[in-house]
């Protein structure tokens, strides 16, 4: 880029964009008479190819004005001394409006020997090279896709605007670590406001209901191996109109809704934390009734009495079923009349509320079988052990989900971004992915929100 000779004045750069704009009217009606055939999609093409132009120039041309404005009194941010302006320093910006060129005022600190440029932090641009918007939607679209690559690309094919696939990962483990800060602060500070007791507002509960599901999967990381993920899902219950198998008439059956997640590499006791955390930004304590819906593992049921004490407990559905057909394989390998006659029972039985005589039923199996009498107990034990958490007809009728799938659903969807061929990822790298991943899975307001926030970081003194 070669520096200008002086200032211009924002009469001279007016002008200068109005004959920009002349120029591409011009060559837009030039372009119409030479192609009077034209289909929409030539026609589109060339609209986006002049608005590309079009909006370069007119971009900077008012970053041009805007870097003429010297700051009389500049002050170091670090040492409060005075800035001495040195000369008009040039940048390249990729923007969501192409890619422009900006000439800035470079003041330079004797006290601190350091260069700066104010006009960088009044545009609020977040690295060297790229604008905010791009920056954003480099982090919104890694956290949808597979890949840095595949982000990279449809960007590109969606926006015109080209970064390296190296570029994208820089950024997303900038932004992601951001990012996890102000979920970070934004969690400090609800639970510094559970510590103070403050008198009860008037009001009754909020007629909705609230629920918590948690599952875990594995992913590799560099030095240490598979590291189990978990997942924790926070969601509001919604009757909504569903189709009964069975009959074939149309009812209504309580389904998780507005679901947002949370996650972390390590152990449930974090976990259970940020649950909690989720649960208090998202209003629970003023929900009517909640419900705690799991896979039957111990640890669900310990961050459960820790952190949601006053709820349902619910062992998912299905992977209850998973567990009968399991004792039907051990008993019927052969899955002949007797085995369907008995599974369909045991559901049936198991649908009801009545899990003990579930449990009693693969007991009586083992007469049958008693060669595989360990396994069918093992199969008998889940049942007596959780025979407290199997009340699925009373809680269907009464409006809950029986089934885990919001949360299964977002162990798979999470897992898949650090799962793909080849994939193997330094414990860094994950953890600044993951709340990226996790906030964009838990809706656009949650990221934007978030997003809001980090750039309010970032332009804060």
């Amino acid at each position: 880029m070669t520096k200008q000779e002086g200032p211009k004045s924002p009469a001279q750069v007016k002008q200068e964009l109005l004959e920009e704009m002349e120029r591409v009217a011009s060559e837009l009606l030039e372009w119409q008479r030479m192609n009077p055939g034209s289909d929409f999609g030539a026609m589109e093409q060339q609209l986006l190819e002049w608005r590309k132009q079009l909006g370069e120039r007119l971009t900077e041309g008012l970053l041009e004005i805007q870097g003429q404005r010297r700051p009389v009194d500049a002050q170091c941010a670090q040492c409060g001394g005075g800035l001495s302006y040195k000369y008009m320093q040039g940048r390249w910006i990729v923007s969501r409006l192409g890619t422009v060129q900006v000439e800035r005022a470079y003041y330079y600190c004797a006290a601190c020997q350091q260069g700066h440029v104010p006009l960088d932090e009044q545009l609020g641009l977040l690295t060297k090279h790229l604008s905010p918007g791009v920056v954003e939607q480099l982090t919104w679209l890694n956290g949808h896709t597979a890949t840095y690559g595949e982000s990279v690309q449809i960007l590109e094919q969606l926006t015109g605007v080209q970064v390296s696939k190296s570029t994208g990962w820089r950024v997303v483990q900038e932004y992601g670590a951001r990012l996890g800060a102000q979920i970070a602060a934004e969690a400090e500070q609800i639970k510094a406001q559970a510590r103070e007791w403050r008198v009860p507002a008037r009001g009754k509960a909020e007629r909705r209901r609230m629920g918590v599901s948690a599952d875990g999967g594995m992913i590799y990381i560099r030095g240490e191996g598979w590291k189990e993920l978990k997942i924790g899902t926070l969601f509001e219950v919604e009757m909504q109109p569903e189709r009964d198998s069975a009959t074939g008439d149309i009812e209504s059956y309580g389904h998780a809704v507005r679901c947002s997640y949370v996650g972390h590499l390590g152990g449930p006791e974090k976990l259970g934390e940020q649950l909690w955390i989720e649960a208090q930004r998202r209003g629970w304590p003023l929900a009517q009734e909640g419900l705690v819906i799991g896979d039957g593992a111990a640890w669900i049921w310990g961050l459960r009495d820790e952190y949601f004490p006053a709820t349902h407990m619910l062992v998912d559905w299905y992977h209850a079923v998973e567990h009968l057909e399991r004792a039907k394989q051990i008993a019927f390998p052969e899955g002949n009349v007797a085995a369907s006659r008995w599974i369909n029972s045991a559901k049936q039985t198991l649908y009801q509320g009545h899990a003990r005589r579930v449990a009693r039923s693969i007991q009586r199996l083992i007469q049958h079988c008693p060669q595989h009498a360990p396994a069918l107990e093992t199969e008998a034990h889940y049942f007596n052990t959780h025979h407290r958490r199997m009340h699925y007809h009373e809680l269907r009728t009464d409006g809950w989900p029986i089934g885990s799938g919001m949360t299964e659903s977002a162990v798979k969807r999470t897992a898949a971004r650090f799962k793909g061929a080849g994939m193997r990822w330094s414990r860094p790298g994950a953890e600044n992915l993951l709340p990226v991943r996790l906030a964009v899975l838990s809706g656009a307001a949650r990221f934007t929100e978030l997003w809001q926030r980090v750039l309010a970081a970032h332009i804060s003194p």
